[in-house]
């Protein structure tokens, strides 16, 4: 199941060279945006609108601050994290977030997650969007995604990986 969201590369459609390689929060957040809506700006007056509302920090794109970005283009999203919890064990909190993120994708609505890049270097942290799943035997298999982190066009779509790498790699961080 795959839900049809446009794409944009963080290296193709930025045209300051600057922010191509730390673009790929705002390139997940206008491909979601575009997923609910018609159209939103270009990547660079993204980038721009975004480090003037202090989206962009000491580390990259703050997830808050995308969420506060979108409400400049009259889009209403949400954050949330399975981090943290006295309740709930790291391996508890990880179900809850991959069954949220199946949920979301269940019923047509991308996701934008933070995970390592390329679900493998754990010292490089990404943003990628999740555009559907691979089911077999009623079980999520793969998840299907869009990685901005291209120079060819079309290299970053609906890439996937399997759901044991994802629930390993990904930062329990998404944007809805």
């Amino acid at each position: 199941m795959k839900i049809s969201v446009p794409y944009y590369s963080q290296y193709l459609d930025v045209i300051d060279e600057l922010w191509q390689p730390r673009a790929c929060g705002v390139a997940c957040l206008k491909m979601l945006i575009e997923a609910k809506t018609e159209r939103a700006p270009t990547l660079d007056e993204m980038i721009t609108q975004g480090c003037a509302i202090g989206a962009h920090g000491e580390y990259g794109w703050k997830h808050d601050g995308l969420v506060a970005l979108a409400r400049q283009y009259r889009v209403k999203l949400s954050r949330n994290e399975w981090r943290q919890s006295e309740s709930k064990t790291a391996d508890e909190l990880n179900e809850e977030g991959v069954n949220f993120l199946i949920s979301e994708l269940r019923s047509g609505r991308p996701v934008v997650v933070s995970a390592v890049k390329n679900f493998e270097e754990d010292d490089k942290f990404h943003m990628v969007i999740l555009t559907g799943f691979e089911e077999k035997d009623g079980a999520v298999t793969r998840f299907y995604y869009h990685d901005s982190d291209t120079t060819k066009r079309g290299e970053g779509e609906n890439l996937h990986v399997s759901i044991s790498i994802f629930r390993a790699k990904w930062r329990k961080m998404a944007i809805f």
